[in-house]
């Protein structure tokens, strides 16, 4: 880290330790009578981190329980489902409402992610995309990602391709992921998604031609026993312990992309294929990647959710609409002092709504 680095993030934890001992940032002043939600994705153990290529959208099970732990002590803690019939209610007594949320129905939230729920005494809602009922192959974000970094990591092997033909063609394919940039270089974790963030301006179909093209040079991947979705048993298991189960598309499309049919089934269908998969009411939706236009949050409505979560960073008012909702995208590296240790006071700062760049900023994780 550089000398001016250094010296920045100095100042970020001088300024977040006066701010939080001035009570200027305290949650219970600054978000008493307000609605925050807060996202997790991945829960893995370090070890399985190191080896997933986004490790941005991971926190590790003693990660989440600090994260669990501040939430807790400054925070009526519960689903989305929960906290919407708490808020509704209009009373402002007692710690503010805190939502939550856990995005795309990943294994490890059921095995790494529950046990620290639990021994937290709180509940959450899990977004599902319905397709994982039965298609149990990885989302497109993270075949894209896996893939580009099993083809940086062949590329760089000398024996990688042992034909010269597919090692160029292999070289064409990352280059339409993220021109500029030498193959070696995308083999880094930033590199790896600022090029997912480039396919997210393809279409769906290209996306999918990518894919598909990308896994016929490459072994068939064997997947970590971690690495996989929650089976309906264990969503069941879920809402019987006091969690939420929401819809988070069919697909995990990007719905601005969507057509009109492609939207019904994405936003309805995905809500009638978890109700009849878990026979529980679905009613709060998540948009994938936060992607929304004014036809789907339309059929949202018309779906029948009651409310429905954004990736616009901020915390909401009774004036903000319900299908529209702000969060908090917790990502561990942020809440983090000079040290590396967990700060509340970094964290109470930015979710204070008084964090520089980061007042309705837009997050763009998967």
């Amino acid at each position: 880290m550089s000398v001016l680095a250094s010296f920045k993030t100095l100042g970020r934890d001088m300024c977040g330790q006066v701010l939080s001992l001035s009570h200027v940032t305290s949650p219970a002043v600054r978000l008493r009578e307000r609605l925050s939600i807060i996202t997790f994705h991945r829960v893995l153990t370090e070890q399985q981190r190191k080896l997933y290529p986004l490790p941005g959208l991971a926190v590790t099970p003693e990660e989440l329980d600090a994260h669990l732990k501040f939430a807790t002590r400054h925070f009526r803690c519960l689903s989305l489902a929960s906290a919407l019939e708490h808020w509704a209610l209009d009373r402002f007594s007692g710690p503010p409402l805190l939502a939550i949320t856990f995005d795309d129905g990943q294994l490890d939230n059921y095995q790494n992610a529950l046990p620290v729920l639990e021994r937290n005494g709180v509940t959450a809602s899990f977004y599902i995309p319905s397709r994982i009922l039965e298609d149990p192959t990885p989302l497109w974000h993270d075949a894209i990602a896996t893939s580009v970094a099993r083809f940086s990591c062949h590329l760089t092997n000398p024996s990688g391709f042992p034909d010269p033909s597919q090692c160029e063609e292999a070289r064409e394919l990352l280059a339409a992921l993220h021109s500029g940039q030498a193959h070696e270089r995308l083999a880094s974790h930033s590199s790896i998604e600022s090029a997912l963030e480039a396919t997210k301006l393809w279409s769906p179909a290209q996306r999918k031609d990518w894919i598909q093209r990308a896994q016929t040079f490459l072994p068939h991947p064997v997947r970590h026993s971690w690495d996989g979705f929650m089976s309906i048993k264990q969503m069941k298991d879920l809402v019987g312990r006091g969690h939420e189960i929401g819809s988070h598309s069919h697909s995990h499309a990007l719905l601005p992309q969507c057509t009109a049919e492609e939207l019904l089934t994405e936003i309805e269908g995905s809500k009638h294929k978890l109700e009849a998969a878990l026979d529980s009411p679905i009613t709060t939706f998540c948009y994938p990647n936060g992607s929304t236009d004014q036809r789907s949050i339309a059929q949202v409505r018309k779906a029948g959710y009651r409310a429905a979560v954004t990736t616009q960073w901020g915390s909401n008012s009774r004036r903000d609409e319900l299908h529209q909702l702000q969060r908090f995208d917790m990502n561990a590296r942020h809440a983090q002092d000079r040290q590396g240790r967990f700060s509340e006071a970094r964290l109470a700062w930015r979710m204070s709504g008084l964090y520089p760049g980061l007042r309705r900023a837009t997050q763009s994780p998967c």
